[in-house]
């Protein structure tokens, strides 16, 4: 019987004593992470796996007073191109760039020659155009949803909306001014990306919408007031003009348009950027004749005359302190009512000459002549008035019709809702729920004085004569005033046309003022252009009224 015996070789030990090694050395590395390298691997595997992004919150509506929608914001879409898979190809960027409304070169100069990386080539597109773009098949793009503004009456609100930069925060009109209101709290995302970068797990923080914001605007009346204020701008080829129409009870501000205005949406080519100017609070200008009711009713509160007073107007003008100042004709002897409905600049200045300059000046105060409308709170001007102190005799009597003195025609406005609430003065609002105080509420003229300068009103849109005959509606009574203010710049004159009003004459529902500035040609009075401005606002206005009920 014999033996065998098995012998190895020298190289089968030689690299079971590598394997043994090699473990010995991983064992080592492992125990050597665990113990000095744990934070770093915890790093680098949630680095891979972790996912930590902000979730947009919602900015709040802007409303009109019936809750119809003036601004919110709407799904979008960001483009961005991956490079390491994008290909270059001229005929992609021309139909890229044609869908996305881009220069081509400029476009093509931004993709071409790059290898990796990420650019993004445009925010905020809508679903048509998203669809467009993949329907184009071009790899490497890629596209990002988030939220974008939009304001479905475009050109008509944007004066007091206003507007928002690309992140959506607000830069101009109630989108600046209730910013913080607005915009709301972002959420947030942090879990686990599993297989195709979804989401398998973590923790979800639900973004907080903005709070919405109610305007006093009434929509259907803002509409009516922006497309006749265009035609009139462009029938009497006046450079601007400014429509305000209120309510005068509530003191609520139911339309404020200007032209030129802008369209929110389409921003890209806006040079001219006095369009973004709210003309109607920041524009101030001499009222000219739209403010001798207010003087008349400061007349008429010193006692110092007697109200059955009639003035010799002959010849037509008069010469006061070195300055002649003229009717537009010869209106013989005119009673207080007369004055005011055939607009004498002689008669004035006769009724104003023998006033105290401090009674005058502390009237106009309370009309709201010289301070800010704070209550609107979007950007506004005071105008100016001098103090009393600075008054010559002739700046005295010049103040009684309209120069000298600037207001804006939402001054105006707020001057006369004087004379629609019995003589009390009714701050004006914009906003339903947010003011900083209570409304300001104060007694400016007696009943008295003022039921007689409401029957001056109607007698100038009414009577034989009267400036205002063109603001007339035929089924209801109009309370009016005209304003006709001359300017000259170098060589170059121009007017300013301004018709005051509110309608019916007894517990009005509606005031307005329309103003048109720089006008030239035959047409350039108040009572030519602004009067029939306003009687087209008002008769479309009832119209509407009435087919609602």
């Amino acid at each position: 019987m014999s033996t065998r015996i098995l012998y190895s070789s020298g190289r089968i030990v030689f690299i079971q004593l590598i394997i043994l090694i090699g473990f010995c050395a991983l064992i080592g590395r492992l125990i050597y992470l665990q113990i000095y390298q744990d934070v770093f691997l915890n790093d680098q595997v949630f680095s891979r796996l972790d996912s930590h992004y902000s979730l947009l919150a919602p900015r709040g509506k802007i409303l009109d007073r019936n809750n119809e929608v003036l601004a919110l914001d709407v799904r979008g879409y960001s483009v961005g191109v991956d490079f390491s898979k994008f290909t270059f190809d001229k005929k992609n960027i021309d139909s890229i760039s044609t869908i996305l409304n881009q220069d081509f070169e400029l476009l093509a100069r931004t993709l071409e020659g790059k290898s990796k990386g990420y650019k993004e080539i445009s925010r905020n597109i809508n679903d048509s155009k998203k669809e467009d773009i993949k329907n184009l098949r071009v790899s490497g793009i890629y596209f990002r949803e988030n939220l974008r503004r939009s304001y479905p009456e475009r050109n008509i609100t944007s004066h007091i909306v206003g507007l928002t930069d690309i992140d959506r925060k607000g830069i101009q009109g109630t989108e600046l001014v209730f910013h913080n209101e607005l915009m709301g709290e972002e959420g947030s995302f942090q879990g686990i990306k599993g297989a195709g970068n979804n989401k398998i797990e973590g923790k979800r923080v639900e973004a907080i919408s903005g709070k919405d914001i109610k305007l006093t605007v009434d929509i259907n009346i803002q509409s009516i007031a922006y497309h006749e204020l265009n035609k009139s701008i462009k029938k009497y080829n006046a450079e601007a003009g400014s429509v305000v129409v209120i309510e005068p009870k509530s003191g609520d501000i139911l339309a404020l348009v200007n032209y030129p205005s802008f369209d929110p949406l389409n921003r890209k080519y806006l040079k001219d950027m006095s369009k973004l100017r709210n003309r109607a609070a920041i524009d101030v200008f001499e009222p000219g004749s739209v403010l001798k009711p207010l003087a008349m009713s400061a007349i008429l509160e010193s006692g110092k005359i007697n109200e059955e007073l009639s003035i010799n107007t002959s010849p037509g003008w008069i010469e006061f302190e070195g300055y002649k100042t003229s009717d537009f004709r010869d209106y013989g002897r005119l009673n207080l009512s007369e004055i005011i409905s055939y607009s004498s600049n002689v008669g004035m200045i006769k009724l104003c000459k023998d006033q105290d300059i401090d009674h005058l000046v502390n009237y106009y105060k309370k009309f709201g002549i010289g301070r800010y409308p704070t209550s609107i709170m979007l950007p506004a001007r005071e105008g100016f008035m001098p103090n009393s102190s600075q008054f010559t005799a002739r700046d005295k009597v010049s103040s009684c019709y309209g120069y000298g003195m600037t207001l804006s025609a939402l001054q105006i406005a707020q001057a006369y809702s004087v004379f629609a609430n019995q003589g009390n003065f009714i701050e004006l609002n914009l906003f339903k729920e947010n003011t900083f105080d209570e409304p300001f509420y104060e007694r400016v003229i007696g009943e008295k004085t003022n039921q007689k300068i409401v029957e001056m009103l109607v007698q100038t849109v009414n009577a034989k004569g009267g400036t205002a005959s063109k603001a007339r509606l035929v089924d209801r009574i109009v309370a009016g005033k005209t304003g006709t203010a001359k300017e000259t710049m170098e060589t170059e004159t121009t007017y300013t046309g301004t018709f005051a009003g509110f309608v019916p004459h007894k517990n009005p529902e509606f005031l307005a003022v329309v103003v048109l500035h720089g006008l030239s040609g035959e047409d350039y009075s108040g009572g030519k252009v602004s009067a029939p401005l306003f009687a087209n606002i008002m008769q479309q206005i009832f119209l509407s009224k009435d087919l609602e009920i």
